[in-house]
């Protein structure tokens, strides 16, 4: 007998732990296994000698397929090296479980004008009212040119985290409950104008059920359903409901989600009415349970309407859901009740109220989107700038000169900048009081990193940005790296 040995290489463990589908085909293309991958980077199979191909699809639909030849009495070997797909290590869990696109050599990064002062900041629900709060960001965050990958401990309550900036639209993204939720901000490859600058991508640390959401928000039931009868989420979701400990109940929402979309509702049980009652911060729990209820009843002929009506609105009340499918099947199961002829003026406001949301929403991400000034305000038309109260705000990637000058004793007729980096000669360059950065040839900049570019690094993007982490820079009185990581950590309170 002879083996096939399946390797693949990632950066660290968390991308090991994201599930993978393996298909292995023999040399007539016809399937003799299929199975995912995860926790362990490699798995050996017992093959007869002859020609096989094996093709690793990840939860973008994105496929990598190799050949190999097995011998007689000796084992095949096949290597999927995916520590390429990202930019960065610290990003490779979002290009393996999210549906991004790969990076190319001259895309765009932060360091584009457009993305200058752009600003991240947090609102949490308390009872009925919104605020802006600290951001808790963790210390094993990083930042570099092509994106920036933020690791947030996000407690059990609503919760949504807004972008925005002088030249970026303000949008909001529900953050699911998670110790370790991870958040990947980087630049838009889509037409400008057309899609937002940023593409902002969240997820928990429940690989099996992020992977799923992202099989169900592409429709691919089949895949769904393949991983989630192989993992643990049909149990672990199952238990935490039944004794109550609802230990990650975003988990348990996108099992309800799963369930109801593949229309296996004899396995939601009473999930989705606990999770509606153990959760009272959270609309997910509710809408699932009401569309179970409406499905069934559709084919038992007896439809509760009542408690239906009631959820919805339930919902409503609570805010908008986690996900951008609880958010499609609240603003139809409103519908479905609306009765112009016969007003029933509570489901009538909730659904104005639901429909401001929807016209203001990306259909195209997982977790719940929408543009707005606030999470009760969402705006059909985009809103830039920077908010009037800067206490609670975080720098993505590039901070405006003048905000940093504010906390300096920077004086602009005697003080120099000084960029270097390691294989480049220092370059000095002035400030005016403005802000303005400017050379020794006279351009100016408004941006550090902008002048570091221009000035000290040559080649195409993908080689300057593998130099972008050899440049240095003197701040008089200041150390430049401590003062701009504090304020991307959103730790700088600044001057109003």
């Amino acid at each position: 007998m002879s083996n096939l040995s399946i390797h693949i290489i990632t950066h660290g463990n968390d991308s090991s732990r994201i599930p993978k589908k393996i298909t292995v085909l023999n040399a007539k293309l016809e399937e003799l296994h299929s199975f995912w991958m995860s926790y362990d980077n490699s798995t050996t199979l017992e093959v007869v000698p002859g020609v096989y191909g094996v093709i690793l699809t990840l939860a973008s639909g994105n496929k990598i397929e190799k050949a190999v030849m097995v011998k007689a009495g000796s084992t095949g070997i096949v290597k999927f090296d995916l520590s390429g797909l990202s930019p960065s290590e610290t990003q490779e869990w979002a290009y393996l479980s999210k549906n991004l696109s790969t990076h190319s050599d001259e895309e765009k990064d932060l360091v584009d004008n457009v993305y200058l002062g752009a600003w991240i900041r947090l609102w949490k629900k308390d009872n009925e009212n919104w605020n802006v709060v600290e951001i808790p960001i963790q210390e094993s965050s990083s930042w570099n040119e092509e994106g920036v990958s933020y690791e947030l401990d996000v407690e059990q309550s609503q919760q949504f985290l807004q972008v925005g900036g002088p030249k970026i639209p303000w949008r909001l993204i529900a953050l699911p409950p998670n110790s370790h939720l991870m958040c990947l901000i980087r630049p838009n490859e889509g037409p400008e104008g057309i899609v937002h600058p940023l593409e902002v991508t969240v997820t928990t640390d429940n690989w099996h059920a992020e992977t799923i959401l992202t099989l169900l928000n592409q429709d691919s039931r089949s895949k769904a359903q393949d991983l989630y009868e192989s993992s643990g989420l049909k149990s672990s979701s199952a238990q935490d409901l039944l004794y109550g400990k609802m230990t990650d109940p975003a988990a348990a929402a996108i099992g309800g989600y799963y369930l109801l979309k593949t229309e296996e509702l004899d396995r939601l049980h009473n999930w989705a009415e606990n999770l509606a009652n153990w959760m009272p911060w959270m609309s997910d729990g509710s809408i699932i349970w009401a569309w179970q209820l409406i499905k069934e009843g559709r084919k038992s002929g007896e439809i509760n309407i009542d408690e239906i009506r009631f959820r919805f609105l339930e919902a409503t009340k609570r805010g908008i859901p986690l996900y951008t499918e609880g958010l499609k099947l609240l603003w139809k199961g409103l519908k479905m009740l609306s009765n112009k002829e016969n007003l029933d003026l509570e489901i009538e406001k909730a659904l104005e109220l639901v429909e401001m949301y929807a016209e203001a929403a990306d259909w195209t991400t997982t977790t719940t989107t929408f543009n707005g000034l606030d999470p009760k305000n969402p705006l059909k038309k985009t809103k830039k700038g920077t908010p009037k109260d800067t206490s609670h705000i975080a720098y993505i990637y590039d901070v405006p000169l003048n905000e940093l000058l504010q906390d300096t004793d920077f004086d602009p007729v005697n003080d120099n900048l000084e960029i270097f980096t390691d294989d480049t000669i220092s370059q000095k360059l002035s400030i005016e009081s403005d802000g303005q950065i400017v050379s020794n040839d006279g351009i100016k900049f408004n941006s550090v990193y902008k002048a570091a570019k221009e000035l000290g690094l040559k080649g195409n993007n993908s080689e300057v940005r593998k130099k972008m982490d050899s440049i240095h820079i003197k701040f008089p009185k200041k150390d430049f790296d401590d003062e701009i990581r504090m304020y991307r950590m959103g730790k700088r309170k600044r001057k109003l």
